[in-house]
Order: C-alpha cells, then sequence, then structure tokens
C-alpha cells in the first residue's frame, strides 16, 4: 500500500552512522518511496557529547548542504523529505527543544537508550526529556522502546508514558527480528498492549534500509489492517 509516513530515517548525510553520500541516500529515498512511504523524516543522530554521534558545526552543515538537494530531487517522484532530529534525551534542554522539532509537526524524537549502553535510568532520563519537549508545548517523539534494556525487562514500565499522552515509536524491523530476538518480544508485548503509537524505519544504510512494508504485513496479519494502518500512516503525529 502507499501512505506510510516514516518519522525516524538516517538517509541524509550527516556524518553518523547513516547515508554516506547525497547519492547513496537518494538510493535510499527511493527505496523507501518504492515501498510505499509518501513522507520521510531525515533525523540524523544528536548523540550526548561522550557518545559517538554528537552534533558539531560540520554535522550540521554536511546535513544542511545536502538535504535541500535530496528534497527537490525526492519531490520529482512524490515523496516528500522532511528535516528532524532522533535526539539523546540528555541533550534536550529548554533553549534547544524546538530546534529539534520534526518539520511540520510538534513533535520531537527522543531516543530510548538502546541495551547497548546499559543504563540503569534508562526510562527515568527520557521522561526527564519528554517533560521538558511538553514543556515546550510540543509532543515527545519516542524511539524504539524495544531496544531498550529497561523496557525489553519490563515492558509495562513505559505505560505512565503513554498514559501522558506521549507517542511510543517501535522500529518497523523488530517486528520481523531485525534487531535481534528481545527486541522482536519487546515490540509485538508493547503492541499486543496498545502501547505503540507509531512505526518507524530507522533506516540507516542499503543493508538496513528505510521499509515498512513488511512489518505491515506482519502486523495486518497479527492485528489485522484497521489497527495497523494508523500506526504507519501516521495518525498520532501532532501536525503544525
Amino acid at each position: 500500500m502507499r501512505g506510510f509516513i516514516d518519522v525516524h530515517s538516517h538517509v541524509v548525510p550527516s556524518c553518523d552512522d547513516g547515508a554516506e553520500g547525497i547519492e547513496e541516500g537518494l538510493a535510499l529515498c527511493r527505496i523507501a518511496f518504492e515501498t510505499g512511504t509518501d513522507v520521510l523524516f531525515a533525523t540524523p543522530h544528536a548523540h550526548a557529547p561522550w557518545d559517538t554521534f554528537p552534533r558539531s558545526p560540520r554535522r550540521d552543515a554536511v546535513y544542511a548542504a545536502a538535504l535541500p538537494v535530496m528534497q527537490k530531487e525526492a519531490a520529482t517522484w512524490g515523496l516528500d523529505l522532511r528535516r528532524g532530529w532522533e535526539v539523546y534525551p540528555t541533550v534536550i534542554a529548554p533553549e534547544n527543544v524546538e530546534e529539534y522539532s520534526l518539520e511540520g509537526t510538534r513533535g520531537v524524537l527522543i531516543e530510548f537508550p538502546g541495551f547497548w549502553l546499559d543504563l540503569d535510568d534508562a526510562v527515568a532520563i527520557v521522561c526527564e526529556a519528554a517533560m521538558i519537549v511538553e514543556s515546550a508545548g510540543l509532543l515527545p517523539i519516542l524511539a524504539h522502546p524495544e531496544r531498550c534494556r529497561a523496557v525489553a525487562d519490563d515492558p509495562g514500565c513505559v505505560r505512565a508514558l503513554v498514559e501522558r499522552g506521549w507517542l511510543l515509536c517501535a522500529n518497523a524491523p523488530s517486528f520481523l527480528g531485525g534487531h535481534g530476538q528481545t527486541a522482536e518480544r519487546t515490540a509485538w508485548a508493547l503492541l499486543d498492549a496498545e502501547l505503540i503509537a507509531l512505526v518507524a524505519s530507522d533506516g540507516h544504510t542499503r543493508g538496513r534500509p528505510p521499509v515498512m512494508d513488511d512489518a505491515y504485513a506482519a502486523v495486518c496479519e497479527r492485528r489485522g489492517e484497521a489497527a495497523a494502518r494508523p500506526l504507519f500512516t501516521g495518525s498520532a503525529i501532532p501536525w503544525c
């Protein structure tokens, strides 16, 4: 089907672990479009200063130069490529929160710390960042909770976040085992508990492309099309 809205991808070069250049980025965008995505947000990492991909003037310049070139080309196919960021929670502050919003929306994509960081307080630091976003009149969109060790250990620990109106955004590959068995089990547990509001690709490279069609089919098979479609078409996104 067409009409997927993907709020999480690394298809625009930014010197992170996504596309290395415009040619690769456009190839990834083409894959996304041909598998049903109509709106694709390019969300480079904004890591904490101690992590691998913190923001820097050089990274900002690479991203700012590549994005309009890619937007112009993608528009000729019918793909709406938009600006955004995937922000590590401790980077969010009252003075910078607005600049991280997903273009054309009131949403801010906050990264759940992945299992590789093994933090004791992962959910707490996400909650603190989300409260800053909420205080600014924006809506937290919380990326790949199923890849966070604390959530995998207790999927119910994020229910309070959902009850505040914050949006959990699972990675499409998680439903297919693309991030391992633990993430797969956790993604389905969160979905079955009706805690997931959005699904995104988190596409990075040709080996990890920005596709959602196979995950959509899997969710349709398990939950039905009426339940699956809103998760993949952005019905929960707070558009401006």
